[in-house]
């Protein structure tokens, strides 16, 4: 009888200090805890990750991140600067991965409920389906971004992409190829797309802390509905960095 190989798959929260609109935004403390700390933490309470890894360069910029991923017993991998595919490809292989999810270090309030539905789909569907995601058809807040990559979906990039703006922007590639992977996109039931919850300028930082200050609990979590009914609660929170509502892919290159 052929033994069905177990999949691991690994989140992988991809992560700088190379960061100008808002310097070492990784380190920046809510409730005494770094932003990084807190982005791992609520990773810890998915059911559906076999590990949890901190993938950042190897530039001495990055040592401060380095330094706590050790003293707080984090996985954490050393790669590339600038060359992020090759990063979380690298990444991946020294963990021995089947797939990995790819977090942001600007996602303060990643939720674990969406993190575990996304991978649960994966693992239904991976004859199928290379990459599944919750942001090719953006429908939830900006800030909740999930996508889980098959690794060969990974060694595919890691071989194709020679462009080193591409390798670094490399979600760029699958949008202007989409028919080389087999991608799933899973939609919230209403569009909540207008909502920015990412963490890219000071007023994301203050609108952050505030959404922490009020539903943070150690040892619990809070989700996304948490987070909708507070806002519903208290509206005038959402202006606190409503002007910059469109701000999305900054940086990018054009291809």
């Amino acid at each position: 009888m052929k033994v069905k190989k177990k999949i691991k798959i690994i989140g992988i929260i991809q992560i700088r200090l190379s960061s100008t609109r808002l310097p070492k935004k990784a380190m920046l403390k809510i409730l005494n805890k770094p932003i990084i700390w807190h982005i791992h933490n609520r990773l810890k309470f998915c059911s559906n990750l076999d590990e949890i890894v901190i993938a950042t360069g190897d530039s001495k910029n990055n040592l401060e991140i380095r330094d706590f991923a050790k003293k707080n017993n984090f996985l954490v991998f050393e790669g590339s600067e600038i060359d992020l595919i090759d990063r979380l490809y690298q990444t991946a292989k020294k963990f021995r991965a089947s797939a990995i999810v790819r977090i942001t270090g600007d996602s303060p309030l990643v939720d674990p409920k969406i993190v575990d539905q996304v991978v649960s789909t994966y693992k239904k569907n991976k004859e199928e389906f290379d990459i599944v995601s919750n942001c090719k058809k953006s429908s939830y807040p900006y800030g909740l971004e999930v996508e889980i990559f098959s690794m060969e979906s990974l060694k595919k990039m890691w071989l194709e992409i020679k462009k080193p703006e591409i390798r670094e922007w490399f979600p760029l590639f699958i949008e202007k190829n989409p028919e080389y992977f087999k991608i799933l996109n899973i939609s919230n039931s209403k569009d909540l797309s207008k909502l920015r919850w990412t963490l890219d300028y000071e007023e994301d930082y203050i609108f952050i802390k505030k959404i922490y200050e009020e539903l943070y609990i150690e040892n619990q979590i809070f989700f996304m509905n948490d987070i909708l009914k507070l806002l519903k609660k208290n509206p005038k929170l959402q202006e606190i960095n409503s002007k910059y509502i469109d701000h999305h892919n900054i940086g990018a290159p054009e291809i």
